[in-house]
């Protein structure tokens, strides 16, 4: 899946950056962390002098007997005089509540959930196939007999002489369905004929799931069903296992099959490379993906990066590889999200792109005219399970 859980909606995995200044005429802040040096710690402690104020982490080892003394090994201390640790106090205080809004209060107790919030419904493309459509209406009369509000993303993909437009995705978290929601989703997938093998591995894997996420996507002559599984709280336990260079883990299973024909089918892999910085990403997919970073969709690509990054000064995004079972395809998927990047803020190269792919120049202008006030969500691109190239832009409201 294009990752549901992104950096606007979801599971906030991808990196932070400096704030920016409200006011216009302040300095803005850029980070420079090639040097940075992370260090865990769920223990934290403040204290102050007349003339500074000292900040203390650490990581807790073992309670004493009693419980009366819990043993800290300290692994920062940072110091700080008055005026800075104010400015730094409200923006610690302005990151929490922004932390509470997404993902939920903090109490001291509750373990921390991803939470996705829904987003107003864009509106769905109409399908050609009629399969298609028959299952897109069974998922939508789902959606509403659970009471169901996702959080909803429209898409389009470019290849070569083609725009694709009909594809959506959506995707919730699995605890809004409040009865057998296990059993519910099997049987929503059941009904949209979900191949049989799909469904055993679906309900293995399902336990372990904190988001589920659905999607269609029409190509010349077929429609694709899409239903994936999201496990966020392995982001959660890679990060704190090494905090600096977090291991890489599978994060999503994506299953996929044709909506005439089931035994069409494909199951993609989703491998999550968490604080991951924009330059590991193009050396990555300049080897793995696209060869030569001299080719004009890397460049692209490198652009789109290169915009969002300014955005929000950072460069570190979620960054997923993805393969699927018996087929040469190799693609990639970038959440921008945090970016907050309008779709009309990379009309220089989004145009590129349609040029790139020989994308008549009338038929570009008129989708881009329809969605360029959305946000840019994720990007994707790489080989196709034919063994195309392709370049996908996910869009938000």
């Amino acid at each position: 899946m294009a990752n549901m859980v992104d950096e606007r909606k979801a599971s906030g995995r991808g990196a932070g950056g400096g704030a920016t200044p409200s006011n216009d005429t302040q300095p803005k802040i850029v980070w420079e962390d090639s040097k940075v040096l992370s260090v865990y710690a769920n223990i934290a402690q403040v204290k102050a002098s007349r003339e500074e104020i000292m900040l203390l982490f650490g990581a807790s080892r073992t309670a004493q007997a009693g419980g009366h003394e819990i043993r800290v090994q300290l692994g920062e201390r940072i110091v700080l005089n008055p005026v800075a640790a104010k400015r730094f106090a409200i923006q610690l205080n302005n990151a929490i509540r922004q932390y509470e809004s997404k993902f939920g209060y903090l109490d001291g107790k509750t373990v921390v959930q991803e939470r996705l919030e829904p987003t107003p419904p864009l509106q769905p493309p109409s399908f050609k196939s009629a399969k298609g459509a028959e299952k897109v209406g069974l998922l939508f009369r789902f959606l509403e007999e659970q009471k169901i509000r996702p959080a909803f993303e429209r898409s389009c993909e470019f290849l070569e002489k083609r725009l694709l437009e009909n594809r959506f995705l959506l995707g919730f978290e699995k605890r809004t369905i409040r009865k057998r929601p296990e059993e519910s989703l099997l049987e929503i997938c059941e009904r949209m004929d979900m191949p049989t093998e799909f469904l055993e591995s679906f309900r293995e894997n399902l336990p372990e799931a904190s988001i589920v996420g659905f999607g269609f996507g029409e190509d010349e002559g077929t429609c694709m069903v899409k239903a994936y599984l999201e496990f966020g709280a392995r982001f959660f336990r890679a990060v704190k296992s090494n905090p600096r260079e977090p291991d890489p883990y599978l994060s999503h299973l994506g299953f996929k099959w044709d909506a005439e024909d089931n035994t069409r089918k494909a199951m993609a892999t989703y491998t999550c490379f968490p604080n991951c910085s924009c330059h590991a990403m193009l050396k990555k997919l300049s080897g793995n993906v696209y060869g030569l970073e001299g080719s004009s969709t890397f460049d692209m690509l490198k652009g789109i990066l290169d915009l969002a990054s300014r955005k929000v000064s950072q460069e570190r995004f979620l960054f997923l590889d993805v393969k699927e079972e018996n087929n040469p395809r190799s693609s990639f998927d970038i959440n921008v999200y945090s970016a907050n990047l309008q779709l009309k803020d990379a009309y220089p190269l989004l145009l590129g792109l349609s040029r790139h792919y020989l994308i008549p120049e009338e038929r570009f202008q008129n989708l881009y005219e329809a969605v360029k006030g959305h946000i840019l969500g994720h990007i994707a691109g790489g080989i196709d399970r034919k063994g195309r190239d392709f370049f996908t832009l996910y869009f938000g409201e």
